[in-house]
């Protein structure tokens, strides 16, 4: 028996895995014992005397700040990110919710911005670039702030050194490069002009304390916290969203992934849909927000080379956007008589995302009812979220053999918080048994709902769907998703568990 299975099999290893989860809020370990195991296992691996049952006080003794408990979080989180990713969720800050606290905080001037759950740190310098590329002369002899904070303690320092490899930049134009970047050899160092307003730390945003004005953790005008909430569970969640809205200045900006969003989300903040985002507003109490500014189409400073590369890299299913679908050669089968469509694009670079505009486009039918589609995109576009639904229900009526409208039935389901998302990812799976991001988020709705086993079975199901594709190509229905992408956001669900 080697030291894995010892672990699991030890009566002590339930405890260690509770306590773990209370301290940290990290359900994502709920169903895989194995890869917590592994990760125990790492930490000792140069203690081979210390039993589960020491090693289990030793951590209680401590607590979530000491030496060997960090370390263990250092080995359970993910630290995989990159610069300017999910580019779209920038351009709305840039557009929107940056231009909208300027004009509310002219008098006084400044500007106060989390970074929650950062990472490695390049979601906070994205945001100061963005800003002293974009904004310099609007925020001159501003007080600005950009708080990024983390659970990992590694990350942390990563963070602090703000020096990254290929990988973190990739997409970037070498322009953005050379403006924003020092080279040292393989690696690429933030200029110090780009670090001088973001400041990082590390903070449990399970067990700190909110607001917690001291780390400058209240009375914010804008918090990211993206990709953090789906490894919670529901109690955590609802009580971090809570404490997100209580740090955030009446019409403050929350920005969170498009996993994240739901009924528990919109309870609390007004979704604000923008072209290809949607980001949340904290409503002002007792009235109704402030007007918001006019969405134009960004300017071509705004759209520079960087964000244009990058949405195409943007690893991100659009749960929450709905556009027409895109046309497809006149050879091609249709959808559901034809599986493999749901990954199927060609290996060739695919051409930029088309610029928003103030008019709608001209709709490509997702079916025979080119019409509803055009209404529920409209709809959508128009931050009528009930409408959007209304629509999606009747056109999954009169199209009851086309997957891709009870997928996307599905998807604004879950957001909302209504009917049954999981029996529509179900239907789009049986007229499609190898659509992929159908399987993928009939296993997130599972598992948000504490239903492991089957969550694990979808995950399994779309894994297997995407092993036989090219990396490079595109996931129908992903908004941008290349396959491999897709195959590191499900193997992300098998971290360790499995070969």
């Amino acid at each position: 028996m080697n030291r894995i299975d010892a672990i699991l099999r030890d009566p002590v290893f339930p405890r260690i895995k509770a306590a773990v989860i209370g301290a940290t809020g990290l359900a994502y370990y709920a169903d895989k014992d194995a890869a917590l195991a592994e990760r125990i296992n790492r930490r000792l691996s140069d203690k081979p005397t210390l039993g589960l049952a020491a090693y289990l006080a030793q951590l209680a003794a401590e607590g979530p700040t000491g030496p060997e408990y960090q370390a263990l979080i250092n080995e359970l989180t993910v630290g995989e990110t990159f610069f300017f990713r999910y580019a779209e969720q920038f351009e709305a800050l840039c557009a929107v919710a940056i231009p909208e606290c300027l004009r509310r905080n002219r008098e006084s001037r400044l500007l106060r911005i989390w970074s929650a759950g950062c990472s490695i740190g390049p979601e906070a310098y994205t945001l100061e670039i963005l800003l002293k590329r974009h904004f310099a002369d609007q925020l001159r002899d501003w007080q600005v702030s950009i708080v990024a904070t983390d659970l990992n303690a590694s990350f942390i320092d990563t963070a602090r050194r703000g020096v990254y490899g290929n990988w973190a930049v990739r997409g970037l134009d070498p322009a953005v490069l050379a403006e924003c970047f020092d080279r040292q050899g393989d690696l690429w160092a933030v200029k110090p002009r780009f670090r001088e307003w973001t400041s990082f730390s590390v903070f449990n945003l399970v067990e700190g304390p909110l607001p917690n004005y001291p780390r400058g953790l209240g009375a914010l005008d804008v918090v990211l916290c993206r990709n953090v909430m789906i490894y919670f569970d529901e109690p955590t969640r609802t009580r971090l969203l809570e404490n997100l809205h209580e740090v955030l200045v009446p019409n403050g900006w929350l920005v969170v992934g498009h996993a994240e969003t739901g009924q528990q989300v919109n309870s609390l903040f007004t979704p604000v849909p923008v072209p290809g985002a949607t980001i949340y507003r904290k409503p002002r109490p007792g009235g109704a927000p402030a007007a918001l500014p006019v969405f134009t189409p960004p300017t071509a400073e705004l759209k520079t080379a960087e964000l244009k590369t990058a949405e195409l890299k943007a690893a991100e299913l659009k749960a929450t956007e709905f556009k027409p679908a895109q046309p497809k050669p006149a050879k091609k089968r249709s959808a559901a008589a034809d599986p493999t469509a749901r990954l199927r694009t060609t290996t060739a670079k695919p051409s930029p995302a088309p610029q928003p505009s103030t008019q709608p486009p001209s709709p490509q039918p997702l079916s025979t009812q080119a019409s509803t589609t055009a209404s529920l995109a409209a709809a959508a576009s128009d931050g009528d979220r009930a409408a959007a639904l209304d629509a999606c229900i009747a056109l999954a009526e009169r199209n009851r053999l086309d997957p891709v409208v009870h997928f996307r039935l599905g998807l604004l389901e879950e957001e909302l918080g209504v009917g049954d998302p999981i029996a529509a990812f179900k239907r789009a799976l049986y007229l499609d048994s190898d659509f992929a991001l159908a399987d993928y988020h009939l296993a997130l709705a599972y598992w948000r709902r504490g239903k492991l086993a089957p969550a694990q079975r979808h995950f399994r199901n779309a894994r297997a769907t995407v092993a036989a594709h090219d990396a490079t190509e595109l996931v129908a229905e992903g908004g941008g998703l290349t396959v491999a992408e897709l195959r590191s956001m499900i193997d992300l669900w098998f971290s360790g568990e499995e070969p």
